[in-house]
């Protein structure tokens, strides 16, 4: 697979080369130096510039340069046949486009078989870093090459860390899948010989190929080595899969399989399928998750997510499988949700249809966990009514209730709202809302007889803020122009303050399933603060970065008090504040809190701090609290000791239950062009015993442009 990737990447040079006839390909007067047709003549400058009539030759001697756009070519000297369309230039060759380039001795280049051959060639792709060199490189017909004694690196330098050789390679047919042969190709370290293959056949596209992938290798304490195979199947353009056959020690083997497909941008999906045969726990685990999005006709739109695993251990013990938003889910709320939506938006309205189910993984049993089956939202954008100063939107919805065991519902929600928003004196900006809701809901459960329920509530909101600012020119504060290239700074100061009313409303006997059930008695102040601190560019007006941002707000309740955590009731809301920090390119902060002001302290509080310098050190703290549920702090860190190793670290501790959940180290040795690591993964037993106690290692390394073995871990 190396060799191979390397030799594609050398074709790949040669294609822009025999690209050399779009150039050339043109109607030429040369009574000047730039010839041509179109918005980007050819340009010729030479000491010398001959045309011969009779055999329809141009020939230029001496410093020659042609160029064409980003395009050019220099030589010593350059020839071009209008009769047989062949171009031959000589002595110091450069061709190149942008930052690509092809130094040779000679070139040659038919324009109409468009066949050729270059000598002595070295070429440079920048965008991968592909180093190229070959003795002869040949395009012999229609997808059909060949290189003489050619070489493959992606490192800088006169010698290589790395680099990959061939005798001779000879590919036929890369478009629809042909195949190449290469002789004595070898694959070196600086210059140490270290595997060699006599001769290999291989199968060559430009496209992605079928074929085995790389193998993963890893050790685990608990259950021994493991090792990961794969098999990658190219069905189509716009579909794949791949398919996984594990050794996982003494658990046994593991198989898998994954389908992608993308038929538009719109159109898309995957789907993944595992099973085990655990040998630990002698049972069969398996896990799906499907996502798909689907643009249908008229502008309706399909989308889903279904996830599903066996036993509540499976993501804990294969969390690798689970997509990153699953794992992130079943973490933090200890469920897994399925969903399919589908709808479509107009200017003024929404339409949103779906179906939601839940996985609890806190139980054993989801026949009382309630899912939403299928639910229904209709949402009118605000919009004027009769083009008058006054503004009208509606929120309603359907949704049906459903569990295997205990009361079920059909509840249908209904909230229009009418909106006045105005500006006094251009200063201050006001506006009352007024909303009617009604709640109907018939509920059921098994064989008794259905009941017909209502609610009627209704929502008043009177809102006022305004706005302080200032601006800032950077000659005033020259130190912050150059740390940030900004030459104006906003600072804004947004106090806000409203009034929201609901009257008390009787709904003990109606169902509760989530918050829309239960309507408090509200008569409730807020008020609050936000400062912002942004800054422009005047090179790019456009584009305003925020630095700073301060929120900080409370409530009055003179209606149904607030309850805290304990359960106590309180007039007043806890004070909540949120800060984001990136006004210093080396580090920033993300923090948000509750502070109980009758406790005197926080009920909730998330920190996140960044911090790194210009040498490549990075470090990370995240503490994450809700009293009484969640109190935890995580770490990582980078240290480069010497500028290619860098040693790494990060631990997840539980802070409530005195566990430390799992540390990842380990050490980076980050070449030019090539990459080798070493982690180790120690995650410890749980209290409930839930997470097992086991210890894993993993080597891993990365060529660049070739492809990598293993991989770090998250």
């Amino acid at each position: 697979m190396i060799c191979k990737r390397s030799i594609i990447g050398l074709i790949l040079s040669f294609l822009f080369l025999i690209s050399l006839n779009k150039t050339f390909a043109i109607e030429i007067q040369f009574e000047k130096t730039k010839i041509g047709r179109g918005d980007e003549p050819l340009e010729i400058e030479a000491d010398q510039l001959i045309f011969e009539r009779e055999r329809q030759i141009y020939q230029a001697h001496g410093k020659v340069e042609l160029k064409r756009g980003n395009f050019f070519l220099k030589a010593d000297h350059a020839q071009l046949n209008m009769i047989t369309k062949e171009v031959i230039a000589w002595g110091n060759v450069l061709l190149g486009e942008d930052e690509d380039l092809i130094e040779c001795e000679r070139l040659e280049v038919n324009l109409d078989t468009k066949t050729g051959k270059i000598t002595k060639a070295k070429i440079f792709l920048k965008d991968q870093n592909f180093h190229i060199t070959g003795k002869e490189v040949e395009k012999l017909g229609e997808n059909h090459y060949r290189v003489i004694d050619g070489s493959f690196t992606t490192c800088d330098g006169d010698v290589p860390s790395w680099k990959f050789t061939v005798k001779e390679l000879e590919v036929f047919e890369i478009v629809l899948g042909g195949f190449g042969v290469a002789k004595g190709a070898t694959c070196y370290v600086k210059n140490i010989p270290m595997l060699y293959l006599p001769i290999g056949v291989f199968p060559v596209r430009r496209e992605r190929q079928t074929g085995f992938l790389l193998p993963h290798f890893g050790y685990s304490k608990k259950y021994g080595p493991e090792i990961k195979n794969a098999f990658y199947w190219a069905i189509a353009k716009n579909m794949d899969s791949t398919f996984y056959l594990d050794w996982l020690g003494d658990r046994g083997f593991k198989e898998g399989i994954e389908y992608r497909y993308a038929f538009t941008k719109e159109s898309k999906g995957e789907a993944r399928f595992y099973f085990i045969n655990d040998q630990v726990i002698e049972k069969n685990r398996y896990a799906f998750f499907i996502q798909n999005e689907q643009k249908l006709p008229k502008d309706f739109y399909l989308k889903g997510n279904i996830n599903y695993i066996s036993d509540h251990e499976y993501q804990r013990d294969f969390d690798e499988d689970l997509p990153e938003v699953t794992k992130i889910d079943s973490r933090s709320r200890q469920q897994l949700r399925s969903d399919i939506f589908g709808g479509k938006n107009w200017d003024r309205f929404s339409l949103l249809a779906l179906g939601v189910v839940y996985d609890d993984l806190t139980k054993e049993s989801n026949d009382e966990t309630i899912q939403k089956l299928p639910q229904l939202n209709f949402h009118v954008f605000p919009q004027s009514v009769m083009d008058t100063p006054l503004f009208f939107d509606l929120n309603s919805s359907y949704t049906h209730f459903w569990r295997e065991r205990g009361r079920a519902a059909h509840r249908g929600d209904l909230f229009p709202k009418l909106f006045y928003p105005t500006r006094i004196f251009n200063v201050f900006k006001l506006e009352t809302e007024l909303g009617l809701r009604e709640t109907i809901y018939r509920t059921y459960q098994g064989d008794l007889p259905s009941k017909w329920e209502s609610r009627n509530i209704l929502d008043i909101k009177e809102g006022a803020s305004t706005e302080f600012y200032r601006v800032y020119e950077n000659s005033k504060i020259p130190f912050l122009y150059n740390l940030f290239k900004m030459d104006r700074w906003v600072h804004i100061i947004e106090p806000q303050l409203s009034y929201h009313y609901s009257p008390r409303t009787y709904q003990k006997d109606l169902p509760m399933f989530d918050e829309v059930d239960r309507i408090p008695y509200t008569s409730q102040l807020s008020y609050g603060i936000t400062q912002r601190l942004m800054g422009r560019s005047d090179k790019s007006p456009s584009q305003i970065k925020e630095y700073i941002k301060f929120k900080v707000y409370q409530e009055y309740s003179f209606g149904d008090p607030f309850i805290d955590l304990e359960g106590k009731r309180r007039s007043f809301s806890n004070i909540k504040a949120e800060l984001w920090w990136d006004f210093n390119p080396y580090f920033d902060i993300r923090w948000d809190g509750e502070f109980n002001p009758y406790q005197g302290e926080f009920e909730i509080l998330n920190l996140l701090f960044n911090i790194r310098d210009g040498r490549g050190d990075s470090f990370q703290t995240q503490y994450r609290f809700t009293k009484g549920n969640i109190k935890e702090a995580n770490f990582n860190s980078k240290i480069k000791i010497i500028p290619p190793l860098y040693i790494f670290g990060s631990m997840r501790y539980n802070l409530l239950e005195k566990w430390r959940v799992e540390n990842i180290y380990g050490a980076q040795y980050q070449a030019q062009c090539w990459m080798l690591g070493l982690s180790i993964e120690d995650k410890n037993r749980s209290p409930d015993g839930t997470q097992k106690k086991e210890l894993k290692y993993q080597l891993y390394f990365n060529l660049l442009g070739i492809g990598s073995v293993g991989k770090k871990p998250l």
